[in-house]
């Protein structure tokens, strides 16, 4: 009996470890650093930096030096004609063998020129038993010619300059910087969710527990009420009174338990959480901030805030460098409605043996006789006689720097006005949360004195049932203050850009982001 006992023991005990191990801590800053893991709109965030770059190598591509080659075999049979001397010699089929090949390299500068170098080699045979000499040299004698040349392009008009050549590899590191920065105000927008269901699961947990301590209160009056019943000092109806009182109160505890499930799948919604992950979300760990822990003063600065909010907000960089973008795009569409004029110098060097044998082949570039050599330029003009399509691409990008200057003067203004919206917020929550505190003490001194009344018999049990409802919903009233409180340092955190910290190696998140206003000092 005993080992039963032991094992049964042994088995609660891992089962309990198994169950507290499964657990989620709840705690600010350790669910936010989870965020980063689980959140799908931080990881797509992160994703579109990476697809940025890959844009940027991509856009790097268009200066790498890229290589090109060509193989050629033909055949030709050519029937003579009857008076053709050279029917006695190859029998009226002429029988022509070529080979042709060519390897080079070519690479743009980002100044703009394009530079290539190449190899031809060719090699000839046919039937014909004379070479171009008339000496009898056989059927199928090598004819092989060789030449290396080298050209370099030099726009005149368009695609000239370095700001032109690499203006796309330009605009793709400026989108790198605008996804990061983008990125950077995803995070803090993701973590001002986080930071605000965090507070509403912690007020629905605490409200859960005020509604206990309600139903506390009403079985102690129930008790007292039966006690004055049984010494003829109450009438019966006053216990048919208080239970339906608790009856009310033990409704309201159920609703407050629904709300708690509720908030607590919310804050694993906004983390990234699945459900089963959610629902082992445990009790909070991190309390309201107070009035002292927040550094809060009397006479905020508006102005100050909004200087904080430029320097520091990632939307607002991120739209700097789309502005930047567009420029560079519209001095690309300018550039394209001008004509393409380029200037082309070229040399070559080679020459040609005759021969079979590879040998042969390579003495083309080494014999003296034979060789030939060059120099020229020449001039590639083209336009299109409309020109429409840059004609209204120049149009198309001046109206998208027009747009985005809009969109960028009034991104600015909703922040200028949320932040003093914020501020606002926040001396009226600091008000309401000393009010609630001062009325949620007297509503505790009321409810005291009115028990002590109730059993010398001075009030009746209507009033001390009103008491108690009015000092619940005080204590209601009061977190609510509280959570409004926190929710409005967070608010003022994200807008004026202070809630997270971007790092070399990712974003660093303070406690105090979300339990202070921003440093102002600096």
């Amino acid at each position: 009996m005993w080992r039963r006992t032991l094992l049964i023991l042994l088995l609660v005990v891992c089962f309990s470890s198994l169950f507290g191990q499964s657990k989620i801590k709840c705690d600010l800053i350790e669910l936010s650093q989870r965020a980063f893991d689980k959140s799908p709109i931080i990881k797509r965030s992160f994703y579109s930096i990476q697809s940025a770059e890959a844009n940027f190598q991509i856009q790097q591509g268009a200066f790498n030096i890229s290589s090109f080659s060509e193989l050629a075999l033909r055949n030709n049979r050519n029937n003579l004609f009857e008076a053709d001397p050279r029917n006695q010699f190859v029998d009226r089929i002429l029988n022509t063998n070529a080979i042709n090949y060519s390897v080079g390299l070519q690479k743009r500068l980002r100044t703009g020129q394009l530079t290539m170098v190449n190899l031809n080699y060719g090699l000839n045979k046919n039937n014909f038993p004379f070479d171009s000499f008339n000496e009898n040299v056989g059927a199928y004698f090598g004819n092989h010619s060789s030449a290396i040349s080298l050209s370099f392009t030099q726009p005149l008009f368009r695609g000239k300059g370095r700001s032109i050549a690499t203006a796309f590899e330009r605009t793709s590191q400026l989108y790198i910087e605008n996804t990061k920065r983008n990125n950077e105000f995803t995070n803090s927008l993701e973590l001002l969710q986080i930071g605000l269901a965090y507070w509403d699961y912690y007020t629905a947990y605490k409200s859960l527990e005020i509604y206990k301590q309600n139903e506390d209160r009403v079985r102690n009056v129930l008790s007292i009420t039966n006690e004055l019943v049984r010494a003829d000092k109450k009438p019966a109806g006053d216990v048919i009174q208080v239970n339906a009182d608790l009856a009310n109160q033990e409704k309201m505890t159920i609703l407050a338990e629904q709300s708690l499930y509720q908030a607590r799948l919310n804050l694993g919604r906004a983390i990234g959480l699945s459900n089963e992950e959610s629902i082992l979300i445990d009790a909070p760990l991190n309390d309201f901030p107070t009035i002292e822990q927040s550094a809060y003063k009397n006479d905020l600065d508006k102005n100050t805030f909004i200087r904080i909010a430029k320097e520091r907000r990632g939307d607002l960089k991120a739209v700097k460098k789309l502005a930047e973008v567009l420029e560079v795009q519209y001095k690309v569409a300018e550039n394209n409605v001008k004509p393409q004029l380029d200037l082309t110098g070229f040399a070559s060097y080679g020459g040609v043996s005759m021969g079979n044998g590879i040998g042969e082949a390579f003495s083309t570039l080494t014999n003296f006789q034979g060789r030939n050599t060059g120099i020229g330029a020449r001039l590639t003009f083209s336009f299109p006689i409309s020109n429409d399509v840059a004609k209204g691409n120049l149009v198309r990008s001046n109206v998208a720097i027009n747009d985005q200057k809009v969109y960028n003067d009034n991104l600015l203004r909703n922040i200028e006005l949320n932040i003093s919206n914020s501020i606002n917020n926040l001396n009226n929550s600091v008000l309401a949360l000393k009010k609630s505190e001062e009325a949620l003490n007297y509503y505790k001194q009321v409810f005291k004195d009115e028990q002590v009344k109730f059993q010398t018999g001075l009030t009746t049990i209507l009033n001390l049932i009103l008491f108690q409802e009015r000092l619940t919903s005080a204590e209601l009233r009061y977190l609510q203050a509280y959570q409004q409180f926190a929710n409005s340092l967070i608010v003022l955190r994200h807008e004026t850009g202070t809630l997270i910290s971007p790092e070399n190696n990712g974003f660093t998140i303070d406690r105090q982001s979300f339990y202070s206003i921003p440093n102002t000092d600096n």
